[in-house]
C-alpha cells in the first residue's frame, strides 16, 4: 500500500483562496443586513417582531 500523495502548493492555494472568498462574501452579506436593519423604521422593525434596541444584540449574536 502506498502513502497518499501530499497536496500540491497549487491545490492548497486554491483551497485557501476559496475559503477567503467565502468568508468575504459572508462578511459583506452580514454588513448589508446590518445596514438594512439600521435603516428600517421602528414600525418595520416591530412588524418583524424586534425593537430598535434589540438590533445590536441580534447582530452580535449572529456574527462569526
Amino acid at each position: 500500500m502506498t502513502a497518499p500523495k501530499p497536496t500540491s502548493f497549487h491545490q492548497r492555494l486554491l483551497h485557501a483562496l476559496h475559503n477567503w472568498r467565502r468568508r468575504a462574501v459572508t462578511r459583506r452579506r452580514t454588513r448589508d443586513d446590518v445596514q438594512l436593519l439600521a435603516g428600517m423604521s421602528d414600525h418595520d422593525l416591530r412588524d418583524l417582531g424586534i425593537g430598535r434596541s434589540e438590533v445590536p444584540e441580534l447582530v452580535d449574536r449572529n456574527r462569526y
